[in-house]
């Protein structure tokens, strides 16, 4: 395997050598390669999003909110 320095030297001879197109073409692809290993936040997670909320529901309020949401779902798909 090339070092850095040698890998560079050789990119660069071998881009001399290519037609112009051919040269935008590999322009566009390192620019792509570029963007997808850019260092990206990492997602903040969502445990706990309500923690503060102060939204109190009892075991009855959500068995009644789950059978209204769920009511008009359709049961007759065929899988």
């Amino acid at each position: 395997m090339q070092t850095l320095p040698k890998i560079e030297e050789t990119l660069i001879a071998v881009i001399k050598t290519l037609p112009t197109e051919k040269q935008q073409a590999l322009l566009e692809f390192a620019e792509f390669l570029q963007a997808k290993t850019a260092s990206k936040s990492p997602s903040k997670s969502i445990k706990g999003l309500w923690a503060n909320a102060d939204i109190n529901l009892t075991e009855e309020e959500l068995s009644t909110n789950r059978k209204e949401m769920w009511a008009n779902f359709p049961k007759d798909i065929e899988l």
